[in-house]
């Protein structure tokens, strides 16, 4: 990777993001970038609604990417209370232990190797945080747990929000508002409130479908884990439906958190160094890869720390989600969305469109301005 130039890289940027915009691929959008307390970019260009154009403090819905914030809840909480991340999970939730579950570790769990991707029961709410809880503590795993791993797009951010709840009193929202939101002043929610319900832009579905793949295929059939993972407990959550006040306003971990790019940016530019938040050894569990390979539910090879979808490379692949940075963490989000800290340079990089890209991992326009930011070589 050539050496980084803040200047440079700033230059690149904002040419990616003007020819995206010109391509109207991603509706209206927003790009930021910080470095340590500076601001480096903030763009915002298209509309967020058809009443409002995209501005600064337009907020948005970034889907799975809203992991990442509820992980870093996760991990203060833990850490407040001294809990190592080798500890049972049922150490703090008893009934967690049920079916062959006693012994999972609380770094299992973070990293998506707890065999919990998807729920059992059917017909439970996305909203129904005490019913879906109860439901995962009591079922089996949905494999042998041998340390391989699957993604859990909607049962993660209820495990961690019961996590949260059971260390702190709190629900996992209350923690974050608590510990980060209000002394940061940051713009990011676990449910907007309702006199900022205008400001939301909205969010608009793919026009294309997803490419013929293993991911495609498995998503067909309702048998499968991947079927299973991404569409319970809520059943099919298309943009209309979390467009509308019950979903902006509801506290949905895994895949509703609502934010603007420069608070996303700019908090995962406070993670990328030493803070007053978090220890040296948190920090840490954030950079370093716990799970990687094929994972059981997206059909593709990720990684993923304590709760981050890490960004391990090496010389078979030297490119990872978030480019070249071996430390480099954070999360990307379904039709585009994606957050991240690179802990070598110090960045914080977000980035939110409200036109989705089919697929649940970073496609060609998110790779694009990835490889803007770093100077690396097209693959688009």
């Amino acid at each position: 990777m050539p050496p980084f130039d803040p200047a440079s890289a700033v230059v690149r940027l904002e040419a990616a993001f003007a020819e995206l915009l010109a391509e109207s691929t991603c509706g209206g959008a927003a790009l930021a970038l910080c470095r340590g307390d500076q601001r480096l970019l903030s763009l915002q260009g298209g509309e967020a609604s058809p009443v409002n154009p995209w501005s600064t403090s337009t907020p948005s819905l970034i889907w799975s990417a809203s992991k990442g914030i509820a992980a870093t809840a996760t991990l203060h909480a833990l850490q407040q209370k001294d809990i190592c991340l080798q500890t049972p999970v049922a150490t703090l939730w008893s009934e967690f232990a049920a079916n062959g579950k006693a012994h999972i570790t609380i770094a299992q769990l973070l990293s998506h190797r707890a065999g919990l991707a998807a729920i059992d029961a059917k017909g439970l709410s996305i909203t129904d945080h005490q019913g879906v809880a109860a439901t995962l503590a009591a079922q089996p795993p949905n494999w042998s747990l041998d340390e391989r791993h699957g993604y859990g797009a909607r049962t993660f951010g209820f495990l961690l929000d019961e996590i949260v709840r059971r260390c702190s009193g709190m629900t996992l929202r209350e923690y974050w508002n608590t510990t980060f939101r209000d002394p940061l002043g940051l713009d990011i929610w676990f449910g907007i409130p309702e006199n900022l319900l205008e400001t939301v832009a909205t969010v608009i579905a793919p026009k294309t479908p997803p490419a013929p793949s293993d991911f495609s295929r498995a998503f067909a059939d309702p048998s499968s884990l991947t079927r299973r993972a991404l569409s319970e407990p809520g059943g099919t959550l298309t943009p209309s439906i979390m467009n509308t006040t019950a979903m902006r306003t509801a506290s949905i971990p895994s895949l509703g958190v609502i934010a603007t790019a420069e608070a996303l940016a700019r908090f995962y530019a406070l993670l990328a160094g030493p803070n007053e938040f978090f220890t040296e050894s948190t920090l840490s569990q954030m950079q370093n890869t716990l799970s990687r390979g094929l994972d059981l539910t997206l059909l593709a090879q990720t990684s993923f720390s304590a709760g981050f979808m890490s960004n391990d490379i090496g010389v078979a692949n030297p490119v990872g989600v978030y480019g070249s940075g071996k430390k480099s963490f954070g999360h990307p989000g379904a039709g585009g969305s994606l957050g991240f800290a690179d802990p070598e340079l110090g960045l914080g990089f977000a980035f939110i469109p409200s036109a989705m890209h089919p697929g649940a991992l970073p496609g060609a326009r998110t790779r694009k301005l990835i490889q803007a930011l770093y100077g690396l070589p097209s693959t688009a």
